[in-house]
């Protein structure tokens, strides 16, 4: 036998005055009539440019070596006579022999040279009426090797082929540079290796980035043979990809003492230790946290040219080798900053992500490396202002809500 419970009237008013003794305004948040739980304050969004928060910088060079880029830079400045940035390429040993059919072990042997050619890459490029000057370069060079000790090696005598590059070339697109075979007058009693000299020259300032080695697209030189064939003298042709590609640049002047370098070739980092109030970085919810770095002067490089940079955390803090915290890929492009050689604007960096990681681990360093992005795809470099300065020192750019006080005051 079902029973039905029948409330009392004053059971219910009691409910409906319990219920209004504690609410919210849903429209106004933190007005509500319950004090002894709902914040007693409006929220609070604190917008500050923290001066002070950079305790210290240091920079570190020697990243990535001209021969450990993904790309070769030549550059030119206005006159072009003499380039500013030489490329040098050995390619591994050309064969006295080759295969009579692919995936037979019979050779033939090579009765003569053709001739040669060159098959780069471009990665970039800027300016126009570029040319592409290749030279012969002696096969004792290594990857060490200085701007000035290439000279005499980039003289007329010792040019083997040229390229006007059309100003329609594109990233992506190859270029061809045909060689004599006459060229290489010493190439069987060297083995058959070859060492190429690369630079280009423009009315005015300007570069191209060949692909390297170590980004996987490397400069190609085609060996063009007459073959004997069993008996029977074909064509044929050959490819040898670099043993080592680099290029130099003049030694660039130590900057001032209270300036930073970031990129160039080789490359440099800056790294930055912060000292933010405890009551911000831990007990604050930040919403946004931009690193603000004045330039000492315009970004240097060639005119056309930019330099990207990136700033990432650490996971310990030992200096120049420091190992650096990972950045997603998909987050990379929030990140990055570009900039076009030659601008003097303030750079800003957004380091959000690293300062909210900082609140949510004590142990992890409180600093910051800024680099270029990818190290040795650009010789371009940012001099910015060091917390020595006396006009351009680094400084944070906080958005943070400091933390409410619940309860009665």
């Amino acid at each position: 036998m079902n029973r039905r419970v029948k409330h009392p009237m004053w059971l219910g008013a009691l409910a409906a005055v319990a219920l209004g003794a504690c609410k919210e305004d849903l429209v106004a948040p933190g007005e509500g009539t319950c004090p002894a739980f709902c914040p007693p304050e409006q929220v609070a969004l604190v917008d500050s440019v923290l001066s002070g928060a950079i305790a210290s910088d240091s920079v570190f060079d020697g990243y990535v070596l001209p021969w450990e880029a993904g790309g070769l830079h030549l550059l030119t400045h206005a006159g072009g006579a003499t380039p500013t940035s030489r490329g040098v390429v050995k390619v591994l040993a050309f064969g006295e022999r080759l295969l009579v059919t692919a995936g037979d072990t019979t050779t033939g042997p090579i009765v003569a040279t053709d001739s040669f050619s060159v098959r780069a890459t471009v990665l970039s490029r800027g300016g126009t009426g570029l040319e592409l000057h290749v030279h012969r370069l002696p096969v004792t060079l290594d990857s060490t090797v200085s701007f000035e000790t290439l000279d005499d090696s980039f003289a007329d005598s010792t040019r083997v082929g040229m390229l006007a590059i059309p100003d329609s070339v594109v990233e992506g697109d190859t270029v061809i540079v045909r060689l004599d075979a006459t060229g290489f007058p010493t190439f069987e009693a060297d083995g058959r290796v070859v060492t190429l000299g690369l630079a280009v020259t423009s009315p005015g300032d300007g570069f191209v980035s060949l692909g390297a080695l170590e980004g996987g697209a490397a400069l190609q030189l085609i060996r063009y043979v007459q073959f004997d064939s069993a008996g029977t003298t074909v064509p044929r042709l050959e490819g040898r990809l670099p043993l080592f590609d680099t290029y130099a640049t003049p030694p660039l002047p130590a900057p001032p003492a209270d300036v930073l370098r970031i990129g160039g070739a080789p490359s440099a980092r800056t790294l930055l230790r912060f000292a933010i109030p405890p009551r911000i970085v831990d007990s604050s919810r930040v919403v946004r946290a931009t690193l603000v770095l004045v330039p000492a002067g315009p970004i240097q490089g060639v005119p056309g040219d930019s330099l990207r940079l990136i700033a990432q955390g650490l996971t310990t803090d030992v200096g120049a080798k420091s190992p650096l915290l990972g950045v997603h890929q998909d987050t990379i492009p929030t990140l990055l900053v570009t900039i076009p050689t030659g601008s003097t604007d303030t750079i800003r960096l957004d380091v959000t992500s690293l300062v909210l990681r900082w609140g949510l681990n004590p142990d992890r360093p409180r600093a910051v490396m800024v680099r270029a992005f990818p190290e040795g795809n650009s010789v371009a470099q940012a001099l910015v202002g060091s917390t020595a300065s006396a006009t351009g020192q680094p400084t944070l750019h906080l958005t943070f809500v400091p933390p409410l006080t619940l309860g009665n005051r």
